[in-house]
């Protein structure tokens, strides 16, 4: 009898689920960025997301990567531009998880494939930037991982339609 109880009690626990690993920083492009540069400097910032931004420079491919980080030495952002116009946008929650990472196109509008995530590292929403627009089917997702709904943009950017598949 006892050995039943105990088999009930144990079936009712709930088994905590891992959770999903974050999304973090790249760190394998930031190497590569740092090794590549040829200068490299630290600016202090005065925003509250924001404290130092350390900036790397390469002549060899007229490129600046600027990493920005928060008051406790985590990347919140990384920004590169190529020849004075920016090709690439990462952001991050404060607890280094990816909020999205986009591609720019010549203009420094996203553009390709476009992800966000919530600050659990569960993947938000899905789809492709055409030259700054969400365009196509955007798969959305809550915060638990279940698909939500999808949208689906015009040329224009213009949400024409929203189901659930």
């Amino acid at each position: 009898m006892i050995g039943v109880a105990v088999w009930v009690t144990a079936c009712r626990q709930q088994i905590p689920i891992d959770p999903k690993p974050l999304v973090t920083v790249d760190l394998s492009m930031l190497d590569s960025i740092r090794r590549q540069s040829d200068t490299m400097y630290v600016k202090p910032y005065k925003r509250t997301d924001f404290v130092t931004a350390t900036y790397f420079i390469s002549k060899k491919d007229s490129s600046v990567t600027q990493v920005m980080k928060d008051s406790t030495g985590k990347i919140r952002q990384v920004i590169i531009e190529r020849k004075k116009r920016r090709i690439y946008v990462a952001e991050f929650y404060p607890n280094g998880q990816l909020v999205c990472k986009n591609q720019l196109d010549d203009y420094g509008q996203n553009h390709g494939e476009g992800k966000e995530f919530y600050p659990s590292g569960v993947l938000k929403r899905a789809g492709v930037y055409k030259h700054g627009f969400h365009w196509g089917k955007w798969k959305n997702y809550n915060e638990e991982g279940k698909y939500s709904l999808t949208e689906e943009y015009n040329e224009e950017g213009q949400a024409v339609k929203r189901y659930k598949e």
